[in-house]
């Protein structure tokens, strides 16, 4: 039941991230990115002004950039780490397939009704749906 409803959560978490930028904040308050082979990419958190810590809901930017000629597309996620548990809350994949060089860029916001602890990003290099390799970096 415990796994279920951890599951329901994630599935509730992956369902608000929408790209839609709220801009209540002006500065990147957190960021992290990372690379790995045929991918680099990363995010940047901006929390709003005049809350405190956990927050509930704040703006995300995301890029991920296609580093290698190979015919593998890439993709980039945000990470999150909820309030109390530290449980790992992994977002939508956000695909690039126009190849090596390209990079894309997107803003969204993140909500969580439990708060959020810790935000990070992941960037993977696919194969059709096999992830080949990732990396990972929390803010």
């Amino acid at each position: 039941m415990r796994t279920r409803t951890r599951m329901a959560i994630a599935c509730a978490a992956t369902a608000v991230l929408t790209v839609a930028f709220t801009g209540q904040a002006s500065a990147a308050d957190a960021t992290a990115s990372c690379s790995t082979t045929g991918a680099s990419g990363g995010m940047s958190a901006d929390y709003p002004s005049g809350e405190i810590w956990p927050y509930l809901e704040f703006g995300i930017s995301l890029s991920v950039t296609d580093t290698l000629a190979d015919g593998h597309h890439v993709r980039v996620r945000l990470i999150t780490k909820e309030v109390g548990n530290s449980a790992v809350v992994t977002w939508k994949w956000h695909s690039l397939t126009s190849g090596k060089g390209e990079t894309l860029t997107l803003s969204t916001t993140a909500r969580d009704e439990y708060g959020i602890e810790a935000t990070g990003v992941e960037v993977a290099r696919f194969e059709g749906d096999e992830k080949l390799n990732y990396c990972r970096d929390w803010s």
